[in-house]
């Protein structure tokens, strides 16, 4: 499946590229989710334990946005996501994959941010 923010044609260097940005953005934050690179997708576990398998990077943020119940904690990790994407460190693929920011209209997207 392509991947607009990867393109059509993905090698597996750059799906462990975005699952390391993905857990380092979220790296002591509670309920926290971990992800794994797969050869075609992610594996994001969230800190309950349920699996879910992601084939796009939109589609891999808005089920980590799910994992979080705490409105101060989705802040947290909003701000988190963007100093990463900033941080000339993080340049090229590292930085677009913590950026990415997931469509508003998801179903995951507010799911523990609505009251």
């Amino acid at each position: 499946m392509a991947d607009p923010a990867l393109g059509p044609v993905r090698t597996m260097r750059q799906h462990l590229i975005v699952a390391a940005a993905v857990n380092a953005v979220c790296t002591g934050l509670p309920g926290a989710p971990k992800v794994s690179a797969l050869k075609d997708a992610w594996m994001m576990t969230g800190a309950a334990g349920a699996s879910r398998q992601c084939h796009t990077l939109e589609e891999l943020w808005s089920a980590v946005l799910g994992c979080f119940t705490d409105a101060s904690v989705v802040d947290k990790l909003r701000r988190r996501r963007l100093a990463y994407a900033a941080d000339p460190a993080n340049e090229g693929l590292p930085a677009r994959a913590a950026g990415l920011l997931p469509d508003p209209a998801a179903a995951e997207y507010f799911q523990g941010d609505s009251e």
